[in-house]
Protein backbone atom coordinates (compact mmCIF):
# COMPACT_ATOMS: atom_id res chain seq x y z
CA UNK A 1 0.00 0.00 0.00
CA UNK A 2 3.04 2.26 0.37
CA UNK A 3 2.89 5.27 -2.00
CA UNK A 4 -0.51 4.08 -3.23
CA UNK A 5 -2.68 7.17 -3.16
CA UNK A 6 -5.65 5.53 -4.89
CA UNK A 7 -7.11 4.93 -1.46
CA UNK A 8 -7.71 8.68 -1.24
CA UNK A 9 -10.12 8.52 -4.16
CA UNK A 10 -12.44 5.98 -2.55
CA UNK A 11 -14.84 5.79 0.36
CA UNK A 12 -14.07 4.81 3.95
CA UNK A 13 -16.57 2.94 6.11
CA UNK A 14 -17.52 5.04 9.12
CA UNK A 15 -17.63 2.78 12.19
CA UNK A 16 -17.03 5.53 14.72
CA UNK A 17 -18.79 6.10 18.02
CA UNK A 18 -21.49 8.84 18.18
CA UNK A 19 -20.18 12.39 18.41
CA UNK A 20 -23.20 13.60 20.40
CA UNK A 21 -24.00 11.81 23.65
CA UNK A 22 -25.16 14.67 25.86
CA UNK A 23 -24.73 18.43 26.25
CA UNK A 24 -23.60 20.90 28.87
CA UNK A 25 -23.99 24.61 29.42
CA UNK A 26 -20.88 26.78 29.26
CA UNK A 27 -20.81 30.57 29.13
CA UNK A 28 -24.54 30.63 28.53
CA UNK A 29 -24.38 28.27 25.54
CA UNK A 30 -25.47 24.66 25.21
CA UNK A 31 -22.52 22.65 23.89
CA UNK A 32 -22.96 19.03 22.78
CA UNK A 33 -20.25 16.47 23.47
CA UNK A 34 -19.56 12.84 22.64
CA UNK A 35 -16.87 10.32 21.80
CA UNK A 36 -13.62 11.57 20.32
CA UNK A 37 -13.68 9.25 17.29
CA UNK A 38 -17.13 10.47 16.29
CA UNK A 39 -16.15 14.09 16.94
CA UNK A 40 -13.14 13.79 14.62
CA UNK A 41 -15.34 12.19 11.97
CA UNK A 42 -17.91 14.99 12.25
CA UNK A 43 -15.38 17.84 12.17
CA UNK A 44 -13.30 16.35 9.35
CA UNK A 45 -15.85 14.74 7.02
CA UNK A 46 -13.80 15.14 3.84
CA UNK A 47 -10.04 15.15 3.26
CA UNK A 48 -9.43 15.95 -0.39
CA UNK A 49 -11.47 13.24 -2.17
CA UNK A 50 -11.85 10.98 0.87
CA UNK A 51 -15.42 10.55 2.11
CA UNK A 52 -16.85 8.67 5.08
CA UNK A 53 -19.86 6.38 4.62
CA UNK A 54 -22.23 7.15 6.21
CA UNK A 55 -21.68 10.73 7.33
CA UNK A 56 -21.25 11.21 11.05
CA UNK A 57 -24.52 13.15 11.29
CA UNK A 58 -26.36 10.01 10.17
CA UNK A 59 -24.58 7.97 12.80
CA UNK A 60 -25.47 10.53 15.48
CA UNK A 61 -29.13 10.51 14.44
CA UNK A 62 -29.43 6.89 15.61
CA UNK A 63 -28.82 7.92 19.19
CA UNK A 64 -26.01 7.88 21.75
CA UNK A 65 -26.30 4.29 23.01
CA UNK A 66 -23.43 1.82 22.73
CA UNK A 67 -25.24 -1.41 23.60
CA UNK A 68 -25.49 -4.34 21.21
CA UNK A 69 -28.80 -3.20 19.69
CA UNK A 70 -27.38 0.30 19.16
CA UNK A 71 -24.35 -1.01 17.31
CA UNK A 72 -26.48 -3.31 15.18
CA UNK A 73 -28.52 -0.30 14.03
CA UNK A 74 -25.30 1.52 13.13
CA UNK A 75 -23.88 -1.51 11.33
CA UNK A 76 -27.05 -1.88 9.27
CA UNK A 77 -26.90 1.82 8.36
CA UNK A 78 -23.28 1.45 7.26
CA UNK A 79 -24.14 -1.64 5.22
CA UNK A 80 -27.11 -0.04 3.44
CA UNK A 81 -25.28 3.25 2.80
CA UNK A 82 -22.11 1.70 1.41
CA UNK A 83 -23.50 -1.39 -0.33
CA UNK A 84 -22.92 -0.26 -3.92
CA UNK A 85 -20.19 2.29 -3.26
CA UNK A 86 -16.47 2.21 -4.10
CA UNK A 87 -15.20 1.48 -0.60
CA UNK A 88 -11.42 1.38 -0.25
CA UNK A 89 -10.86 1.18 3.51
CA UNK A 90 -12.34 0.98 6.95
CA UNK A 91 -11.23 3.01 9.96
CA UNK A 92 -12.12 2.66 13.62
CA UNK A 93 -11.78 0.88 16.93
CA UNK A 94 -10.48 -2.60 16.17
CA UNK A 95 -13.10 -4.69 18.06
CA UNK A 96 -15.85 -2.58 16.44
CA UNK A 97 -14.47 -3.32 12.97
CA UNK A 98 -14.46 -7.03 13.78
CA UNK A 99 -17.98 -6.86 15.21
CA UNK A 100 -19.19 -5.17 12.01
CA UNK A 101 -17.71 -7.97 9.90
CA UNK A 102 -19.39 -10.62 12.05
CA UNK A 103 -22.72 -8.77 11.92
CA UNK A 104 -22.63 -8.59 8.12
CA UNK A 105 -21.69 -12.26 7.86
CA UNK A 106 -24.47 -13.37 10.20
CA UNK A 107 -27.30 -11.15 8.94
CA UNK A 108 -26.53 -10.82 5.24
CA UNK A 109 -24.57 -14.04 4.67
CA UNK A 110 -21.74 -12.09 3.07
CA UNK A 111 -18.28 -11.16 4.24
CA UNK A 112 -17.11 -7.57 3.74
CA UNK A 113 -14.52 -8.81 1.20
CA UNK A 114 -17.42 -10.12 -0.93
CA UNK A 115 -18.99 -6.66 -1.07
CA UNK A 116 -16.06 -4.23 -1.33
CA UNK A 117 -12.49 -4.15 -2.63
CA UNK A 118 -10.51 -2.97 0.37
CA UNK A 119 -7.04 -1.45 0.18
CA UNK A 120 -6.37 -1.17 3.92
CA UNK A 121 -7.78 -1.40 7.42
CA UNK A 122 -6.88 1.43 9.83
CA UNK A 123 -7.22 0.02 13.34
CA UNK A 124 -7.02 1.74 16.72
CA UNK A 125 -7.57 1.57 20.46
CA UNK A 126 -6.40 -1.89 21.56
CA UNK A 127 -3.11 -3.70 22.02
CA UNK A 128 -1.91 -6.70 20.02
CA UNK A 129 -3.69 -5.54 16.86
CA UNK A 130 -1.33 -7.44 14.56
CA UNK A 131 -1.05 -10.60 16.60
CA UNK A 132 -4.55 -11.03 18.01
CA UNK A 133 -6.86 -9.24 15.57
CA UNK A 134 -5.16 -9.02 12.15
CA UNK A 135 -5.44 -12.73 11.21
CA UNK A 136 -9.18 -12.74 11.98
CA UNK A 137 -9.77 -9.40 10.27
CA UNK A 138 -8.06 -10.60 7.11
CA UNK A 139 -10.38 -13.60 6.94
CA UNK A 140 -13.29 -11.14 6.67
CA UNK A 141 -11.69 -8.26 4.74
CA UNK A 142 -9.18 -10.12 2.55
CA UNK A 143 -5.37 -10.06 2.67
CA UNK A 144 -5.00 -6.28 2.88
CA UNK A 145 -2.63 -4.26 5.07
CA UNK A 146 -3.73 -3.76 8.66
CA UNK A 147 -2.43 -0.33 9.68
CA UNK A 148 -2.16 0.39 13.39
CA UNK A 149 -2.98 3.90 14.60
CA UNK A 150 -2.11 5.16 18.09
CA UNK A 151 -4.81 7.66 18.98
CA UNK A 152 -6.38 9.17 22.08
CA UNK A 153 -8.96 11.81 22.89
CA UNK A 154 -6.20 14.41 22.78
CA UNK A 155 -4.94 13.54 19.31
CA UNK A 156 -3.08 11.10 17.05
CA UNK A 157 0.25 10.30 18.70
CA UNK A 158 1.61 7.87 16.14
CA UNK A 159 0.90 5.40 13.37
CA UNK A 160 2.36 2.48 11.51
CA UNK A 161 4.28 3.73 8.49
CA UNK A 162 5.48 0.56 6.77
CA UNK A 163 5.32 -3.23 6.87
CA UNK A 164 6.82 -3.56 10.34
CA UNK A 165 4.03 -4.17 12.91
CA UNK A 166 5.21 -1.23 15.03
CA UNK A 167 4.34 2.46 15.25
CA UNK A 168 6.33 5.65 14.71
CA UNK A 169 5.56 8.68 16.86
CA UNK A 170 4.66 12.19 15.68
CA UNK A 171 7.52 14.19 17.12
CA UNK A 172 6.47 17.31 15.20
CA UNK A 173 3.36 17.72 17.37
CA UNK A 174 4.25 16.25 20.76
CA UNK A 175 7.11 15.82 23.22
CA UNK A 176 7.40 12.25 24.46
CA UNK A 177 9.06 11.07 27.65
CA UNK A 178 9.16 7.63 29.25
CA UNK A 179 9.34 6.79 32.95
CA UNK A 180 11.58 3.71 32.98
CA UNK A 181 12.90 1.59 35.80
CA UNK A 182 16.10 3.64 35.59
CA UNK A 183 14.46 7.05 35.59
CA UNK A 184 12.98 9.46 33.05
CA UNK A 185 14.18 9.30 29.43
CA UNK A 186 13.22 10.93 26.17
CA UNK A 187 11.28 8.48 24.01
CA UNK A 188 13.72 8.79 21.12
CA UNK A 189 16.62 7.95 23.45
CA UNK A 190 15.25 4.53 24.37
CA UNK A 191 17.40 1.62 23.27
CA UNK A 192 15.88 -1.53 21.79
CA UNK A 193 14.15 -3.47 24.54
CA UNK A 194 13.81 -0.54 26.95
CA UNK A 195 10.28 0.18 28.12
CA UNK A 196 8.26 2.25 30.54
CA UNK A 197 5.32 4.54 31.15
CA UNK A 198 4.59 7.08 28.39
CA UNK A 199 4.32 10.81 29.23
CA UNK A 200 3.12 13.25 26.55
CA UNK A 201 3.46 17.03 26.35
CA UNK A 202 1.93 19.49 23.88
CA UNK A 203 0.80 23.10 23.78
CA UNK A 204 -2.47 22.00 25.43
CA UNK A 205 -1.21 19.86 28.28
CA UNK A 206 2.25 19.55 29.89
CA UNK A 207 3.60 16.16 30.97
CA UNK A 208 0.40 14.19 30.63
CA UNK A 209 0.73 10.66 32.02
CA UNK A 210 -1.44 8.95 29.43
CA UNK A 211 -1.45 5.63 31.25
CA UNK A 212 0.08 3.50 28.48
CA UNK A 213 3.22 1.38 28.46
CA UNK A 214 5.64 1.70 25.53
CA UNK A 215 8.59 -0.42 24.43
CA UNK A 216 11.33 0.47 21.95
CA UNK A 217 11.85 -1.99 19.12
CA UNK A 218 14.89 -0.12 17.80
CA UNK A 219 15.43 2.26 14.88
CA UNK A 220 12.61 4.57 16.04
CA UNK A 221 9.99 1.81 16.05
CA UNK A 222 7.81 1.27 19.12
CA UNK A 223 4.90 -0.75 20.41
CA UNK A 224 2.27 0.06 23.01
CA UNK A 225 1.94 -3.20 24.89
CA UNK A 226 -0.82 -2.26 27.32
CA UNK A 227 -2.18 0.04 29.98
CA UNK A 228 -0.07 0.80 33.04
CA UNK A 229 -1.76 -1.90 35.07
CA UNK A 230 -0.12 -4.53 37.24
CA UNK A 231 -1.45 -7.41 35.12
CA UNK A 232 -0.14 -5.97 31.84
CA UNK A 233 3.25 -5.18 33.37
CA UNK A 234 3.50 -8.69 34.84
CA UNK A 235 2.54 -10.18 31.47
CA UNK A 236 5.24 -8.09 29.80
CA UNK A 237 7.90 -9.11 32.31
CA UNK A 238 7.04 -12.79 31.79
CA UNK A 239 7.11 -12.33 28.02
CA UNK A 240 10.56 -10.76 28.17
CA UNK A 241 11.78 -13.46 30.53
CA UNK A 242 10.66 -16.21 28.17
CA UNK A 243 11.21 -14.61 24.76
CA UNK A 244 13.57 -11.70 25.43
CA UNK A 245 16.38 -13.48 23.61
CA UNK A 246 14.37 -13.17 20.39
CA UNK A 247 14.12 -9.37 20.59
Amino acid sequence: MKNDFNILTGKILNLNFPSIVDSMETEGKIVPYGYSSGTYARLNPVLNQVALLPQQQEIDALGPGIGRADWEKRFELVYQTALHQDVKAVMGVTPVILSFARFISKKHRKKPKDLWKFKALFCTSVRKIHFRYAPVLKSYFNEVPVIEMYTATEGVYGQQLDDFPYICFNYDKYLFEVETGRGLKMLHDLKRGEWGRLIVSSCLFPRYDIGDMVESMGKNYFRIFGRAKALHILEHRLYRLLYGWLL
